[in-house]
């Protein structure tokens, strides 16, 4: 259930309906079921000349999976497609139309609100919701995800808005996850162009973004409760962090080059504080696609590292950043690098 804001009515789906009893409540839910009560008054729920009150069966699907209050409107989530729920007034209420066809919903928490879209995880696909109508996100780490997704336990997935940070993720089983419980994340920042992706393993089984309380809140399916995006550190301990980039192509064309020196662009410490982070580097080096990576490093950098000397072959290349230094903080840059063409093969 749900309150449309707009007008002070609760909504409900796969709801029940008996206008014999008292309220118009009845025992036999039926999954299809969009039942609204009337203005400011959640205890009448019968449709009467008197009343506000409602009821729409969406005749397309097997269940209703979620819904939420938007800027002007209500949107109903079914197994297969999105539908607006839009006011009207009386004695109809609300009208239906549906707007994503087969942008359903994996699960009740899996869809979210950040700054003025809305965004949603189906069976196969991400969604967005906005003035320009239901879009496909694109997502280049498609198969990570839905090819790794535990499908038995798709009611487990969970939106993770990051408003301090622009980012919309999401938790969801992983097949490795014997219990089918949260263990991977997947999120992208929503202001960067071409919206770049991450993803790894973090165990979540729910989230509440900025709120009154501060920062985001997550829980672990074991019922640890964590306050993200406070502070640098892990409640003391060292954070402990790598990532890797995707590969991207070292020069143009078919040419083998050398890089013999990479010059590192990081800020190396939070705004007036100290500059005093470490970064361990390293280096993969493959000349086709689907190479073992030929890895050089970690080199240790710092703010007084110019650059660092290597002698690097290939035809592409990705690197590693990781950190474990205690009360630090980092911020990639534009990493340069100096090659010399090394001829074709």
């Amino acid at each position: 259930m749900f309150v449309s804001t707009s007008q002070q009515i609760l909504i409900t789906y796969g709801s029940t309906i008996d206008e014999s009893t008292v309220g118009g409540i009845g025992l036999q839910q039926d999954p299809m079921l969009v039942q609204w009560c009337d203005v400011g008054n959640f205890f009448e729920w019968r449709a009467l000349t008197t009343t506000q009150a409602g009821n729409f069966r969406i005749p397309i699907g097997s269940l209703c999976v979620g819904g939420m209050a938007v800027a002007n409107q209500n949107l109903i989530w079914t197994d297969l497609d999105l539908w607006a729920m839009n006011y009207i007034g009386y004695p109809e209420t609300y009208g239906f139309n549906k707007i994503g066809a087969g942008a359903g919903l994996a699960s009740g928490h899996a869809a979210m609100q950040l700054r003025a879209g809305v965004l949603w995880m189906g069976i196969s696909n991400f969604y967005s919701y906005s003035g320009g109508g239901v879009q496909v996100v694109p997502c280049p780490v498609w198969d990570f995800v839905f090819q790794n997704l535990k499908t038995a336990f798709i009611r487990n997935v969970r939106a993770m808005p990051n408003t301090p940070f622009n980012e919309a993720g999401w938790f969801f089983p992983s097949n490795a996850s014997v219990s089918g419980e949260n263990d991977q994340y997947v999120k992208f920042n929503i202001n960067e162009p071409g919206g770049p992706w991450d993803y790894g393993a973090l165990a979540r089984s729910a989230w509440i973004d900025l709120t009154i309380l501060g920062n985001p809140i997550g829980a672990t399916p074991g019922g640890v409760v964590y306050a993200h995006e406070n502070g640098n550190d892990a409640a003391g301990q060292p954070l402990v962090y790598s990532f890797t980039t995707g590969y991207f192509r070292i020069a143009e064309g078919e040419d083998f080059v050398v890089v013999d020196q990479v010059l590192p662009d990081f800020i190396w410490g939070d705004s007036g504080g100290p500059q005093n982070a470490q970064v361990q580097m390293s280096f993969n080096i493959v000349n086709y696609a689907g190479d073992a990576p030929t890895v050089y490093g970690p080199y240790t950098v710092t703010q007084a590292t110019k650059f660092i000397s290597t002698r690097m072959r290939g035809r592409f290349m990705s690197f590693t950043c990781a950190g474990s230094d205690l009360g630090s903080f980092t911020r990639l840059g534009r990493i340069s690098y100096r090659f010399q063409v090394s001829g074709r093969r």
